[in-house]
């Protein structure tokens, strides 16, 4: 219950707050997404942010001239009047940018808070965040638009990593996927004909089920995907075909993310390697312990590498040191989880136990500043009472495990 004292008490709790982020926006510490709605961030997003080229040869460019939110827009003091402030003197002005690719950075970074639960939004945000996920030459504005995506499963209840790994990342057949895309092109909302009949309805609600069933093989066309269907979806005027669009939107954007994420944890330039620690983080919270053995399999040597005499894994040692730490987490069977994905049944499955051990037994003893991690996260994980800093026992009960699987 209460009181008018706490009245006051919560009164001037709020006025502190509002005079410090008054204070903040006059210092010059204000966002330029502050204040902003949904809709207003995509649309100065679209207005500064071009995707070019074609398939995988993509990149991404920033205007330095863009139409920006007007600065009244923008301050809190004004937002009780903004409703008037826009329409009387503008909404967005032209502006030059300074930095394209710090002002793009804020408004994603603010895009997040601004989503709620509806899914046009977060196929709307979906897109915003992974072309930048995947294409920025910025790590920070990568790691932004990776942790956006995380956000927009999250406000969704996207199942992220939920399914059998033995599966993950497995596309549809091309023959198959052609057939599914001319039933959809014959058959959506603007093709159709008043002899839209039963028939054709189911064979409508199948082939958008079935383009979802699995991802797309190139990670441009599973962002085109989240796009043309959230364009079906707008234009759907059958209600069970609605519910069908919904939940093939929320399919492709599942798979979308989850292909940014595994794409962004696979790479090894030197430049991300912020990149990589954070989708690591990302993929080991969604998928649960599951997780490590999958990031072992994700991140592992191809062939390929391992003909040219790469390390079997990246060689930055805090990516190192972060897949140590999540392998001393596991114990029992999951501990011994080796993980293999469609299309690289070739590659070397490694098990966490199995990556700590082989850690220990290749660091160079005296100035490793990896194997004491790992053979502590190794006695932990195989629940040893005490830490032996010889390496000896750890030769011995990898020789061991090596014979029982022969």
């Amino acid at each position: 219950m209460r009181t008018d004292r706490h009245a006051a008490f919560a009164w001037r709790d709020r006025f502190v707050r509002v005079a410090a982020a008054g204070s903040l926006c006059l210092a010059g510490g204000c966002s330029v997404a502050d204040n902003l709605s949904f809709a207003e961030i995509v649309t100065e997003l679209d207005g500064i942010v071009t995707i070019t080229g074609e398939g995988t040869d993509r990149s991404v460019r920033y205007a330095t001239q863009a139409p920006v939110s007007a600065w009244y827009m923008r301050q809190f003091w004004l937002v009780p009047i903004r409703w008037l402030l826009g329409p009387v003197f503008g909404y967005r002005s032209e502006d030059t940018i300074e930095n394209p690719s710090e002002h793009v950075r804020e408004l994603l970074l603010e895009l997040p808070d601004e989503l709620g639960r509806d899914l046009v939004a977060g196929a709307q945000a979906t897109t915003r965040f992974g072309w930048i996920a995947e294409l920025d030459q910025n790590g920070r504005s990568r790691v932004a638009g990776i942790d956006g995506l995380v956000a927009v499963a999250a406000r969704g209840r996207l199942p992220i990593f939920a399914g059998d790994f033995a599966a993950l990342g497995e596309p549809l057949a091309a023959d198959r996927l052609d057939g599914i895309q001319r039933t959809i092109a014959a058959l959506r909302p603007e093709a159709r004909t008043s002899a839209f009949d039963a028939g054709q309805r189911q064979a409508y609600a199948g082939a958008l089920a079935s383009l979802t069933e699995r991802p797309l093989a190139l990670w441009p066309d599973r962002l085109l995907l989240v796009e043309d269907l959230l364009v079906l979806l707008q234009a759907e005027r059958e209600r069970d075909l609605v519910v069908t669009a919904q939940e093939a939107l929320r399919a492709a954007i599942r798979h979308c993310i989850e292909g940014v994420l595994l794409r962004a944890v696979e790479g090894r330039d030197p430049r991300f390697v912020e990149v990589r620690l954070c989708a690591m983080e990302q993929v080991r919270r969604l998928a649960g312990p599951r997780g490590v053995p999958l990031l072992l399999a994700v991140m592992a040597a191809t062939p390929q590498q391992r003909a040219r005499f790469e390390p079997a894994y990246d060689p930055d040692p805090l990516i190192q040191l972060r897949l140590i730490h999540y392998c001393g987490q596991l114990s029992g069977e999951v501990a011994r989880m080796e993980v293999r994905l469609p299309g690289r049944e070739g590659w070397q499955a490694t098990a966490p136990v199995d990556f700590l051990a082989q850690t220990v037994l290749t660091e160079q003893a005296y100035y490793s500043k990896l194997r004491t991690p790992a053979m502590a996260a190794l006695s932990l994980s195989l629940g040893r009472p005490t830490l032996d800093p010889d390496p000896a026992w750890v030769r011995e009960w990898y020789r061991q495990r090596q014979s029982r699987s022969s």
